[in-house]
């Protein structure tokens, strides 16, 4: 049986590959009039920042599928337990990926762009958003594997046997990164950021980024991080990270078949045809939700999906029945009450994204360091409602076109008593850790899409407290960090380049939690 994490990365590789193609005929932009543009020796520099940002939406997809079913966002079902759900062959592509295609392309990128100082003018734009996105892949590669090689991994032939580096450093690391990333975008007098799939070149909206990034940082890192107070109090307070919806980080996919430019899920389960058993705990647990007939479209009129560590073969007879991912976050289907088979012109057609760092995310994170660093409950309460408040409005706007005049949408009245109902169980839970569940869970359900958040999320905190119990009730040891790839213990010689002893080994920033999560 074909595992699921080896059908996405299948797909992904083929979006990624025929992307790069794609993009060799885009990379021609008008560098020549302008004198903040790039000028026609400089060309390889969009080819560069091109491809890395490619490579960097390729290793975001493949991570966050794969964290996601741990945490029954998505269907773990490649085995009932957690041991084996995962091989050491899983990651090998988001490892190159990880390091071939964004790491040392972000670092050649760098150089190129240092090389453009001048008197009149420099390359910081393009220096900031290669340090906004290394710092990024960095601290998730320490948030999945533990440590990992960083600062001898971009030496290239002088160093083909890299030693890892301890996780809390490469967080230091990546704090310098995105500090100094600010402080070039500040300093100004620079070229254009050219081929910015992400953010069009607005480089506030990278600046925010860079922000929202050091929070997160902070947050995640709080139980083992003496700073952690000030680093995130310094963020929140100086109000410069993501805060509408138009500032989200996220990677817009098209309606292009030719090449292949839709999302990956929207690809999987109406062009190939639905064949992938959603996490039925996931779906109940958005059931009263007004974000829920966005995020799922039900072929059959009804929720058929699998429990948390099914591992029952596949049922061709059933995969016209089955629950796919709807328009949010997939560009799929919205559930307007029809029934049928996903097809090709169905929804947004995948005109999808991927949703990486959002002001709803950012909101939820403020939520938790005010509450569990700053022990401020009304402070806590106020961005958990923001939070709250951007998903919906970002949910229920997302590609509206899509959906069928006269089909049933949330009023405002149900999205309003929907927040209302989640503040009075943040008011009604009892201390800071009743509330901080509170807080995790809705995030959880604002996180759609993405597996990493959820996955550090409950690792943290071991929130939401609900979680549905696995099928096998003996899965094993959970999760608490994945097996390193065996591209890099089998072909690297560095002494420390060994597999760890199992997945219960906790990355740094959960070291000495003693969370039952092992269910």
């Amino acid at each position: 049986m074909k595992t699921y994490n080896n059908i996405i990365t299948r797909f992904l590789s083929v979006f990624f590959i025929l992307a790069l193609v794609s993009s060799c005929e885009t990379v021609e932009t008008d560098l020549t009039e302008n004198p903040n543009n790039l000028n026609p020796d400089d060309a390889s520099i969009p080819f560069i920042f091109n491809q890395s940002q490619l490579a960097f939406n390729s290793f975001f997809q493949n991570l966050q599928f794969s964290e996601a079913q741990v945490t029954r966002m998505e269907l773990m079902r490649n085995s009932a337990t957690y041991a084996n759900q995962f091989d050491a062959d899983t990651f090998n592509g988001t490892w190159i990926t990880a390091y071939a295609n964004c790491l040392i392309e972000l670092n050649q990128l760098k150089m190129l762009a240092a090389d453009l100082e001048s008197d009149e003018i420099n390359g910081n734009n393009i220096i900031a958003a290669a340090q906004i996105l290394e710092s990024y892949i960095i601290v998730t590669l320490v948030d999945t594997f533990g440590d990992v090689p960083y600062s001898e991994a971009l030496q290239g032939g002088n160093n083909l046997d890299p030693a890892r580096d301890r996780g809390e450093d490469i967080y230091a690391a990546a704090r310098v990164l995105l500090l100094d990333a600010i402080a070039k975008i500040d300093a100004g007098g620079s070229v254009d950021l050219p081929s910015d799939l992400y953010y069009g070149g607005d480089m506030s909206k990278w600046r925010a980024l860079a922000n929202s990034i050091l929070l997160k940082l902070a947050v995640n890192s709080r139980l083992n991080n003496p700073q952690a107070a000030s680093q995130a109090n310094a963020v929140i307070n100086g109000g410069g990270f993501i805060n509408n919806n138009n500032g989200d980080f996220q990677f817009d996919y098209s309606t292009s078949g030719a090449p292949e430019s839709r999302h990956p899920l929207f690809t999987l389960q109406y062009i190939s045809g639905a064949s992938i058993y959603m996490s039925a705990p996931f779906i109940r647990r958005m059931e009263d939700d007004p974000r829920f007939n966005y995020y799922f479209y039900l072929q059959n009129g009804s929720i058929f999906g699998r429990e948390h560590g099914d591992t029952s073969p596949n049922v061709a007879s059933e995969f016209r029945d089955i629950t796919i991912h709807g328009l949010y976050p997939a560009g799929g289907k919205y559930n307007d009450g029809s029934t049928g088979p996903g097809a090709p012109t169905d929804g947004a057609m995948g005109a999808g994204a991927s949703i990486i760092m959002t002001n709803a995310f950012t909101q939820f994170l403020i939520a938790e360091a005010e509450l569990m660093l700053n022990n401020n409950v009304g402070a806590a309460r106020a961005a958990l409602e923001n939070g709250i408040t951007a998903s919906m409005d970002k949910v229920t706007n997302f590609q509206s076109g899509a959906i069928p005049a006269g089909a049933p949408e949330p009023s405002q009245a149900d999205i309003d008593d929907y927040i209302a109902d989640a503040i009075t169980r943040f008011n009604d839970a009892g201390g800071n850790q009743g509330k901080l569940d509170v807080i995790i869970t809705e995030y959880y359900k604002s996180l759609w899409g993405n597996g990493i958040e959820i996955y550090n999320n409950f690792r943290r905190t071991s929130y939401p407290s609900d979680l549905a119990p696995s099928l096998d009730p003996t899965p094993g040891t959970f999760t608490n960090s994945m097996l390193y790839p065996s591209v890099h213990v089998n072909n690297n010689n560095s002494p420390d380049a060994t597999q760890k002893e199992s997945v219960g080994l906790k990355v740094w920033w959960a070291e000495g939690t003693n969370f039952n999560l092992n269910f």
